[in-house]
């Protein structure tokens, strides 16, 4: 069919597409719409007339008809390489490819109803022989993956008004299982605080003090780079990581897995050890006369970044030195989190910031454990004052 209309409006730093794709019973127009990337009104003209393109190549005349299959191939998968990172739309692809493409390949995307989701989840077995269930965390794992699809379908085309996704509660588990260790307490983060000074050389000591008071992921820190450090403010500006890419390799990115950037504010303890680090680095370059585009804190004097997985390394090799409690890199950031929050006078609302986290339920859905720490400070003070 031809598009009768097609139209483009300014939103806040980007552009809305929409188009008359037909009308209904009524005499109505059926719109469609989507949330182009555009910087210029003549780009946002460019990306609209290669959307008419596409919508008049593949020929539906309604919304409405659009199935599960058709948005998943031609529009889904063409938006999440900008919203998902590489390894998370592999992922998402390979569940939804498995577990709900054969039910719902031919179903309508407004059609398509939370009862039948979660009945696909409960139902899913797993595909290898070597467990008989699966947990519920794969489940809500499954969720999540659908309901990237149905996100698209509702913010960027508007094909949809609500996500089907969000109404599917699964059943609780009777016993929690602990699929990864524990943050460390207080007492085992003043022995790691002492173990820096006796086992660890100065970048494991630089790296495991930006990985607990900043928060940040692997990645980011991978990407931190000298200038990012602002010595005036005593403040870490993280705004790229080092992504796994669809070609098994690691590549700079630029933005975070939840915003463009975030600004931590850090103790002028941590920035006078991060300057003497750095000052290591700065030898090493005038040494080999070079200066490099990026100059990564954690990287080569050449300018390359480490990777995420050999900062995990040097974090494994340093607990099995200081003869620590195992726990993985990343859970550092888990606990830099949980010693935040057990303390009542510090708000969820600044852990939420400090983390990048888009929504504060995130956080207090990760860290409850942390909240209960809180609670309990809560109640001994008003134990305390009644005692008095």
């Amino acid at each position: 069919m031809a598009i009768e209309k097609g139209t483009v409006e300014k939103r806040g730093d980007k552009f809305r597409l929409r188009v008359t794709v037909g009308y209904n019973e009524n005499g109505n127009p059926i719109r469609l719409s989507k949330i182009a990337e555009a910087t210029t009104l003549r780009k946002a003209y460019g990306e609209l007339d290669k959307w008419i393109e596409n919508l008049e190549e593949h020929g539906y005349e309604d919304v409405s008809t659009i199935t599960f299959e058709h948005f998943y191939e031609n529009m889904w998968k063409k938006e999440a390489r900008s919203i998902l990172e590489p390894r998370t739309v592999r992922e998402y692809s390979d569940i939804i490819e498995t577990r709900f493409l054969p039910s719902f390949k031919s179903k309508k995307m407004i059609e398509i109803k939370p009862y039948q989701i979660k009945d696909i989840v409960i139902a899913a077995q797993p595909l290898s022989k070597k467990s008989t269930s699966l947990s519920r965390k794969t489940k809500k794992r499954f969720l999540n993956a659908l309901s990237s699809v149905f996100s698209v379908a509702r913010d960027q085309y508007r094909i949809i008004d609500h996500n089907p996704v969000a109404d599917v509660k699964l059943p609780k588990e009777t016993a929690k299982k602990k699929d990864t260790p524990e943050p460390y307490s207080i007492d085992e983060v003043k022995k790691m605080l002492n173990a820096l000074d006796e086992h660890a050389s100065d970048k494991t000591k630089a790296l495991v003090m930006t990985a607990f008071i900043t928060g940040a992921r692997e990645g980011e820190i991978a990407a931190v780079e000298e200038s990012d450090y602002d010595f005036t403010s005593n403040s870490v500006h993280f705004h790229q990581r080092i992504v796994l890419g669809e070609d098994k390799k690691y590549h700079r990115r630029d933005g975070l897995k939840a915003s463009d950037s975030k600004i931590i504010p850090v103790p002028q303890s941590y920035m006078d050890q991060m300057k003497e680090f750095m000052s290591t680095n700065l030898e090493a370059r005038k040494k080999l006369r070079i200066n490099p585009k990026h100059k990564y804190v954690f990287g080569s004097p050449e300018g390359d970044f480490e990777l995420p997985t050999s900062l995990y390394r040097n974090w494994s090799r340093f607990v099995k030195r200081a003869g620590l409690r195992e726990i993985r890199f990343h859970d550092l950031r888990h606990t830099s989190a949980s010693y935040l929050l057990a303390d009542p006078n510090i708000p969820i609302k600044a852990v939420q910031e400090l983390l990048g986290h888009k929504d504060y339920r995130t956080t207090m859905n990760i860290y409850g454990h942390a909240l209960e720490e809180t609670k309990r400070a809560a109640s001994d003070r008003f134990s305390n004052l009644l005692n008095e």
